[in-house]
């Protein structure tokens, strides 16, 4: 049995990780009876056997806390609706599956954990459903049981892919959407009891839940400050893989020095893999698209017209810190004099001299321009799905200060975006399996670059496609590495003396579909290596806005901000500075 202080340790080391990764510091995780959508779990009794179960447990009340919101569909059919029920759980395991890799591994051990108890009695059709989930969106490599119904209604799920499988993975962040989606999935399955509509209801459990969390999607305004602090996201991770070192398979090696040998050996293993040369598996779906191609012209003028409903609150601080910029950037480019000549102005700080000697000469000065640099700043933006909500807003509206305030003072602006054009690798990953799952595929995701505003369009017509940073649907995953080298590469062709690039972003790059075919730091090597590259060797200066987490581990030159207002102090010196030099 565990000593008094190692439970309270264990104890604490969860709730600290579940509050982490809920983002919610007033989450009281308790222990004793196991209901995790009370956020209780069991007691830990001997960490050696089931301290797996309470980590990956753990991870589920946290992802509960931060992804529960709306009512799900209901029916009459009780049966229906606890499938539904354990799918809303698989829901919210793959939102934070996709966020964090130490819980997608934690999730996957549980998962198989629970697929192996499973009982030929039982109604496994939820367990089918998510693990067919899991394989197409996570994709992870689980052992179907060894179960004949299992196999039939799998193989029957998989003739409905093509019809569900985009939309439930569109649906994700929409308890709601995901429900009906399921509902409609269960029918063409003959899972539900009859062809009757169910009726969307809140019931008493839900509308508690409801009370305590917000929607995502309808309360954007009102969402926390960021989606993700990646800077706390990266500390779980490596304390997850640690653990996961620590504890491999439930089992920990009695032996204090061959445990430390094992250790080390594993470091080292990890280290040469983190140094596998960056490639990408194919670029034959990857795309470069303006913003408008992505959405009609009626869409485009909603989303900016929400856009600047967002910033209305803002306004007169907004409104400052641009003229704020403005003149900071203007006093950079003003004219200069030349003194002591014959003609031209005269010159009031010589005037003493004729008063002691009226023989003396009158002095002139005449007024020349400043050496300031032709220049051009790009804007890159990260357009994943961590940005989802306030993190996305308040980057539209950096964007949209900083461009406009740019614009004011004739300094060319282009504002670029980037993401993936689907979840869990699309056509690159269909490509990889078909081709028999090369091992270490390099990049395996089809890349979406997109040009929000070219450099040399008037802001006045670029300005509304900002408002598409706002279009949910667009945001997927983020391959920043390549995204960087495709910004510098389009500077690196502009005429301009001097060449600045911004890039706002919240957090480390992230593409399940590569992490889970190559190491872990993969994507983040890569991008490690593109920064230094570009800051040490090339002619384009970087600086990186951090949307509510430090990114100076990445960049020399950073600042972070949480919310628009927060662009002034610390982000004006950053800017200033370089046209200083």
């Amino acid at each position: 049995m565990l000593e008094k202080s190692d439970k309270q340790t264990i104890k604490d080391a969860l709730s600290a990780s579940a509050k982490a990764i809920s983002e919610d510091t007033e989450l009281n995780v308790n222990f004793g009876i196991e209901n995790l959508r009370q956020s209780s779990l069991p007691e830990p009794l001997q960490p050696i056997k089931n301290f797996d179960d309470l980590r990956a447990k753990s991870d589920q009340v946290a992802l509960i806390n931060k992804y529960s919101g709306d009512s799900l569909y209901t029916h009459k059919d009780t049966k229906v609706n606890e499938i539904i029920k354990d799918l809303d759980l698989t829901r919210v395991e793959l939102l934070g599956s996709k966020r964090f890799l130490g819980v997608s591994k934690n999730l996957e051990f549980l998962f198989n954990k629970n697929l192996k108890s499973l009982d030929a009695n039982e109604d496994y059709s939820s367990a089918v459903i998510s693990h067919w989930l899991r394989s197409n969106l996570l994709g992870q490599d689980i052992d179907h049981p060894d179960l004949k119904t299992f196999e039939e209604l799998y193989e029957k799920l998989i003739t409905f892919q093509d019809k569900y499988l985009t939309q439930l993975e569109d649906s994700l962040y929409s308890p709601l959407d995901f429900s009906k989606t399921i509902f409609s999935l269960l029918k063409d399955l003959e899972i539900s009891v009859d062809e009757e509509k169910p009726e969307e209801e809140n019931d008493e459990e839900n509308e508690e839940e409801n009370e305590e969390d917000s929607n995502e999607e309808e309360n954007e305004e009102e969402d926390e400050e960021t989606d993700s602090d990646d800077g706390q996201s990266d500390e779980q991770d490596t304390s997850l893989e640690e653990e996961e070192m620590d504890i491999e398979e439930g089992e920990v090696d009695a032996d204090e020095d061959s445990w430390i040998e094992n250790r080390s050996k594993l470091e080292e293993l990890l280290k040469k893999v983190g140094e596998q040369e960056y490639k990408v598996y194919t670029k034959d779906f990857d795309e470069e698209i303006k913003a408008e191609e992505l959405c009609d012209s009626e869409e485009l003028v909603r989303l900016r017209g929400r856009l600047d409903q967002l910033m209305e609150s803002s306004k007169n601080a907004i409104a400052k810190l641009a003229n704020r910029l403005q003149r900071l950037l203007l006093a950079q480019q003003n004219r200069s004099w030349e003194f002591d000549k014959e003609e031209g102005q005269l010159d009031p700080s010589k005037l003493h001299k004729i008063i002691v000697d009226p023989l003396t000469p009158l002095s002139f000065k005449i007024e020349k321009d400043s050496d300031f640099k032709d220049t051009i700043v790009s804007i890159l933006v990260d357009s994943s799905g961590s940005m989802r909500g306030r993190s996305m807003t308040t980057a539209a509206i950096c964007a949209d200060i900083i461009g406009s305030t740019l614009d004011r003072c004739n300094i060319k602006t282009e504002i670029l975006g980037f993401t993936t054009k689907h979840w869990k690798g699309g056509d690159s990953r269909k490509l990889w399996l078909e081709q028999g799952k090369i091992p270490n595929p390099g990049r395996l995701n089809d890349l979406r670059h997109i040009i929000f505003k070219p450099a040399d369009q008037a802001w006045r017509r670029g300005r509304k496609n900002l408002g598409l940073m706002l279009r949910e649907g667009l945001l997927k995953e983020n391959v920043d590495g390549e995204a960087l080298m495709w910004a510098q590469n389009r500077l690196s062709k502009r005429p301009e003396q001097r060449k600045i690039l911004m890039v706002i972003s919240d957090g480390a790059p992230v593409d399940d579909s590569t992490l889970s075919t190559n190491s872990t730091n993969y994507l983040d090597t890569h991008l490690r290596a593109v920064i230094k590259k570009v800051e040490s060797s090339s002619e384009t200066e970087v600086i990186a806005i951090g949307i509510g987490h430090d990114v100076t581990r990445y960049y020399k030159k950073a600042v972070t901000i949480h919310r628009a207002e927060e662009l002034g102090g610390a982000m004006l010196d950053q800017l200033t500075s370089l046209f200083e030099t």
